[in-house]
């Protein structure tokens, strides 16, 4: 068997069942993909690892309770035997396999899914996880709005409580056409699922910012798995609940990001009147009302205009209630935050009557910082 680029044996896998009770987790790091070196990265095996190890020591889950979808380079390959893992590769077939069958058919108190490799943003403006066997012209992929939608504790009440880390190191170099038909799900609300990404649909890391190991495609594996693993094993408690490790990420990628020489981020804001609860729902009236708001594809094109700092710390969701909700909460945690969200939504949106109503609520709000 080639382990590093072909299929790997079913018999490699088991399901992960861990019973009525306890933690399940599916975890999944893809370094290597059939379109070639150029879409390589070097990183996320290694993150994947150390979920896994996190899950095995810290929190004393049992190794068939994990779920590992693998595409290591030759260099991790070594990291994944000595860890004693098994797993099998992250193509399509085996990941749409371990979502939507095996794990969809499982039980848990609670459901950990981790996410390092590449993505995009399709023309309809989803979020899509590459696998191992995507081309530039055969984008096989993981529709993860899908996923969340079908894992939703209303539709999956075997999974309680989840919490999700996706790590996209940026979209696919070149064009990529839509990718084909996944399964979809009806947006409700989603308490009891939480949703973490570490950067902003179809953004792009900037040269010297966050990141780690360079792959062979020069492509830059970014730090959030770390931190978050690091932030995880100090505060266990945090797995179930996401604003205070949110919290904690942004905090440690904006200072890190405002440290750069070469990158300049946003300033968190600090000491300035926060929004209270009829400021946020004016702003949400406000927002809701502006018809590019309105539509998915259309919604994540205006969170991509912001600068990826802010972008990339928008919890996404597809009911937009909630979506616009966070994206109000995180723009307001940014200095000038708010005036990024501005010139964001104005940009695409053809000048509609909601959208100079827009403007006179985020006026009136103490975030508000009105250009020069």
């Amino acid at each position: 068997m080639d382990v590093a680029g072909g299929k790997g044996p079913a018999d490699r896998q088991p399901t992960g069942a861990p019973g009525a009770t306890g933690a399940a987790a599916l975890i999944a790091g893809v370094e290597s993909y059939a379109a070639g070196p150029s879409w390589d990265l070097d990183g996320p095996v290694r993150d994947a690892l150390a979920y896994r190890d996190w899950l095995l020591s810290c929190l004393g889950m049992a190794p068939q309770a994990v779920t590992l979808l693998l595409s290591p380079l030759p260099g991790s390959l070594r990291l994944v035997e000595d860890a004693g893992a098994v797993w099998r590769r992250a193509d399509q077939e085996c990941v749409r396999h371990a979502v939507f069958q095996e794990l969809a058919a499982e039980s848990s108190e609670w459901l950990f899914v981790a996410w390092s490799g590449r993505g995009l943003v399709d023309r309809d403006g989803r979020r899509r996880l590459l696998c191992a066997d995507a081309t530039e012209h055969a984008p096989r992929c993981l529709d993860l709005e899908a996923a969340l939608a079908a894992f939703r504790p209303d539709a999956a009440p075997e999974h309680p409580r989840q919490l999700w880390l996706v790590d996209v190191h940026g979209q696919s170099p070149g064009g990529v056409p839509r990718p084909g038909p996944a399964h979809c799900g009806r947006p409700h609300a989603t308490r009891g699922q939480q949703v973490l990404f570490a950067i902003s649909p179809g953004g792009q890391r900037r040269p010297g910012g966050l990141g780690g190991p360079r792959g062979p495609g020069g492509t830059t594996a970014g730090r959030f798995g770390a931190e978050a693993q690091r932030l995880l094993r100090a505060h266990p408690e945090w797995r179930y609940d996401s604003r205070q490790l949110a919290d904690a990420l942004r905090e440690r990628f904006a200072s890190a990001m405002t440290a750069s020489a070469d990158v300049a981020a946003p300033a968190r804001a600090s000491a300035r009147p926060r929004l209270t609860l009829d400021d946020r729902r004016r702003l949400y009236e406000a927002l809701a009302a502006v018809p590019v708001m309105q539509d998915p594809g259309l919604r994540a094109a205006v969170i991509d205009q912001l600068p990826p700092e802010i972008a990339s710390s928008v919890p996404r969701s597809p009911v937009m209630r909630v979506e616009i909700l966070e994206l109000i909460g995180t723009c307001a945690a940014f200095e000038h935050g708010l005036r990024h969200l501005w010139e964001a939504v104005s940009l695409l949106d053809a000048g509609s009557l909601a959208l100079a109503d827009l403007e006179r609520t985020l006026r009136g709000t103490p975030e508000w910082c009105a250009p020069d």
